[in-house]
């Protein structure tokens, strides 16, 4: 098997480990809402192309909103993965040296690696990006130390991602990536409507009914992503 087979195996089998796992309760979190221009400026990023000194904004056409950022280190990563520009890269070109051993056109006459790496992205950013309920962090502040449930993943202040950002990943992308969405029912990180579609319109009501999947942990999905390189 070809290092690149291995990158792949080693993903599916730390996908299919953690998709059984329940969210870890008890873990605190302490959220704070970020306007675009200020994580930008923050963390000394670009959004143009004539700034050779700036590393550029991976989600840049992606979060044009106010994000809310956990400002803790996750105890399961050891480092906070949360609107982390470098962590979003690394993830993302651990994700294409997976997608290439396939050929997409072999899963789908429809959907092209293009369209898979479109969705995997927006999700990507939807996941670590996610959105501030208020556009203006003045108009109101997240809970200072918010302690994560089995029955609550976020904080009031954070708005749920639209499920059909992960359905679309699913549709799009080789089942072999084995990627895994939750169940239409779990909406404890995810909803069907009122929820950050990353400025595309709000899908339908019931549109996640098509799919279902069996992981809500998103996070150890991209931890494994990371330790398949090499």
């Amino acid at each position: 098997m070809n290092s690149s087979a291995r990158c792949v195996a080693a993903c599916a089998a730390w996908i299919c480990l953690l998709s059984v796992l329940a969210p870890a309760a008890g873990y605190m979190t302490r959220y704070e809402c970020a306007t675009f221009d200020g994580m930008v400026a923050g963390n000394n990023l670009t959004v143009a192309d004539d700034e050779p000194d700036k590393v550029n904004f991976f989600c840049k056409e992606h979060v044009n909103y106010t994000a809310a950022c956990d400002m803790d280190i996750d105890p399961a990563l050891g480092f906070n993965p949360s609107c982390n520009n470098t962590f979003a890269i690394q993830v993302f070109s651990n994700f294409q040296r997976a997608l290439s051993v396939y050929s997409c056109r072999e899963y789908s006459r429809i959907w092209t690696c293009d369209n898979c790496t479109v969705s995997y992205k927006r999700w990507l950013c939807a996941a670590l990006y996610r959105r501030c309920k208020h556009s203006n962090p003045s108009e109101g502040s997240c809970e200072s130390n918010f302690s994560r449930t089995n029955d609550k993943a976020l904080p009031d202040c954070v708005m749920k991602t639209c499920q059909d950002v992960c359905y679309d990943v699913v549709r799009k992308c080789p089942v072999h990536l084995e990627f895994r969405c939750p169940p239409q029912n779990d909406l404890r990180e995810y909803n069907l409507t009122d929820c950050n579609n990353l400025m595309r319109p709000q899908p339908a009501s019931g549109s996640g009914n098509r799919l279902a999947g069996a992981s809500l942990l998103f996070l150890p999905v991209l931890l494994a992503l990371l330790k398949a390189r090499g």
